[in-house]
């Protein structure tokens, strides 16, 4: 997910019900009377899941949150309404909703004196998940924020037993101070056990760090209010990790824990299969790999094998097809490797580097050479006895040191239907590492020299959909096998992305990718029982981000859920289990106007990023 260092301007919240584009999706002759357009976005009679909103054209339909009006649900047609339940830098009681603190949960200003708000004014991006929590007779929201400083809130809500409304009270801020506190918080899900299951993106490299002053990059250096200024008393060591929140009674009492033993890199999400012990981890950047966690006991994140994805290539058509290996990176135990976190270990106390000669090899004997996004061409040696953390502070690198693929690019959303047994994986666009000595259609080397050059595919900066078929009695790297049944043995594109140039006076000219096809897919959800993936995006291909259904019977999309205001970036998309009979979807609108428009804002306040859901239907 991107970051944004400027939101200026947003636009009022409203909802929009209309109809499809028409068979064409770009003239809009129906769209804008919202009567047609049954036929599915792409003009060829798919199954309509959803009654499509249309691609928004003038500045008022730009400037909402337009919802269909309606969605079928295990086949049943039912109507599709959105409600906001809170907006960053909105007070409930004592607690300012999206508000930072420090290393003593005291609250953060900025220099003007103005609270710290986790919405774009100083780095970050704003609330990125929320999830609703069931705990006996209540309900929570767990909401991650996406700023170099993370913070985390719960909300008890309210919930209206004749019309399934939700409203939030008594919110409550996270404490993280016992894990050096919380960065970047990215997508999440809920766990088997009802537990929230959040992340950290954008790893800093432990490489560059400057043990004098602290320092590693503009960006990391942005934790620095949390310590007090002090940088030196932070590690980038702290950051890249899979974190929980489990809610322990109805008080909302909550424990908070980083899951060192999942590894370290530049978490999306984690997804934990039903047995409540294999996870699938995406890595979100470039030249980035792909991770799957079996935990030693179900229902226990706290120890696990960790395991990379080695991807042979089978298929270069569209965003290609693949059979899946998995080498193991190792076996810990998220109480040992707290102890060596905590004791701020350096990068040089792991590997010992060298520089790779002109032909890209390593000159001395024992490093080896890989491409990753943490450092691009590095020549490496593991020290003697430092294996383990090399496999879990520096699981990237160490990944590629053992010869899996880290060539991905912006590895995104994870989810899974019972309904086929596969997982569905979002990759948000098909570029760099992903190609062959190329960048954006253009030779460059940077992405493969010194790797594996594992995938050679053709650039599409509009992404793409993957569906991951899952066995079980596979065996790892080491010729052991997996205690799984849920391994991913291959990966295959279903759904790309479609680079389009627009005429200058087309409505649709601040679009370069085609407006009836995804553009940088991001979060996923699986309603299951009815075929139906919601897709969501994070784009600026897009002018407006949208909300996508597709079936999974036909690989078609049928129609597109909802729109989103200028700039912003549709987060959060996903299923809830029915809670006292109504059914919802939760939804994040994150920094109105960060990306794009600025000059249009009307009110500031207006940029202040939605936390809420859509509700499907009445009470069942």
């Amino acid at each position: 997910m991107k970051k944004y260092i400027s939101l200026v301007a947003a636009s009022v919240l409203a909802l929009s019900m209309a109809g499809c584009d028409g068979s064409n999706g770009t003239d809009g002759t129906n769209g804008t009377n919202g009567t047609n357009g049954t036929n599915g976005v792409d003009g060829k009679d798919a199954p309509t899941l959803v009654k499509s909103i249309s691609v928004p054209v003038t500045d008022e339909e730009k400037a909402k949150i337009r919802v269909a009006s309606a969605i079928d649900v295990d086949f049943t047609t039912k109507p599709l309404t959105y409600k906001t339940i809170l907006r960053t830098n909105q007070k409930v009681g004592n607690e300012t909703f999206g508000l930072l603190k420090d290393e003593n949960d005291q609250d953060l200003k900025l220099k003007d004196g103005s609270n710290y708000i986790c919405n774009g004014q100083y780095g970050g991006s704003g609330p990125d998940h929320t999830e609703f929590i069931t705990k006996g007779n209540k309900i929570f929201m767990i909401t991650q924020f996406e700023c170099q400083i993370g913070a985390i809130y719960q909300a008890e809500l309210d919930q209206n037993p004749t019309t399934g409304e939700l409203t939030a009270k008594n919110l409550k801020y996270i404490s993280q101070k016992d894990y050096h506190g919380g960065y970047v918080h990215c997508a999440g899900s809920i766990t088997p056990w009802n537990s929230f299951l959040g992340s950290e993106e954008y790893e800093p490299n432990a490489r560059d760090l400057n043990t004098t002053t602290g320092s590693v990059s503009k960006y990391y250096d942005l934790v620095a209010p949390y310590f007090g200024g002090d940088l030196t008393k932070a590690s980038p060591y702290y950051y890249g990790w899979i974190t929980e929140v489990n809610i322990t009674d109805e008080n909302g009492t909550d424990t908070y824990t980083k899951h060192y033993s999942m590894g370290r890199f530049a978490h999306e999400l984690a997804y934990v299969m039903p047995d409540s012990k294999t996870a699938y981890l995406s890595d979100d950047g470039t030249n980035d790999g792909f991770y799957m966690y079996v935990a030693d006991t179900a229902g226990d994140l706290s120890a696990g094998t960790l395991y990379a994805a080695k991807w042979h290539q089978t298929d270069d058509n569209g965003a290609g097809k693949a059979d899946l290996s998995w080498v193991k990176l190792g076996h810990a135990t998220d109480a040992e490797l707290k102890t060596i976190v905590d004791a701020k270990p350096l990068f040089s106390d792991i590997f010992d580097t060298e520089d790779a000669n002109a032909t890209n090899e390593c000159p001395t004997a024992g490093f080896k050479h890989i491409n990753t996004g943490s450092g691009g061409l590095e020549c490496l040696k593991v020290k003697s006895g430092k294996e383990k953390e090399a496999a879990f502070l520096e699981t990237r690198r160490w990944a590629a040191y053992n010869g899996a693929t880290t060539e991905f690019r912006k590895f995104e959303g994870i989810t899974y239907s019972e309904d086929t047994n596969k997982l569905y994986t979002a990759i948000s666009q098909v570029a760099k590492g992903m190609e062959d000595f190329k960048k954006y259609g253009k030779a460059k080397d940077s992405y493969d020299k010194g790797g594996n050059n594992d995938i050679k595919l053709a650039y599409d900066k509009c992404g793409a959909v993957y569906d991951l078929a899952l066995s079980s009695s596979i065996k790892d790297s080491d010729g052991n096998d997996i205690d799984s049944a849920y391994v991913a043995t291959n990966m295959n594109s279903i759904i790309e992305g479609k680079m389009k140039k627009y005429p200058s006076d087309s409505p649709y000219a601040d679009n370069t990718c085609d407006i009836n096809s995804i553009a940088s897919p991001d979060n996923l959800t699986y309603k299951q029982g009815s075929n139906l993936l919601i897709i969501g995006e994070d784009t600026s291909y897009h002018q407006n981000d949208m909300v996508w259904a597709f079936d999974t019977e036909t690989n078609k999309l049928t129609a597109r859920v909802a729109t989103t205001p200028f700039g912003s970036e549709t987060t959060s998309p996903y299923f809830q289990e029915p809670i006292n009979g109504f059914t919802y979807m939760d939804f994040v609108t994150q920094h109105p106007y960060g990306e794009s428009d600025q000059d249009k804002v009307k009110n500031p306040d207006d940029v202040q990023s939605y936390v809420g859901y859509m509700q499907i239907g009445g009470k069942e």
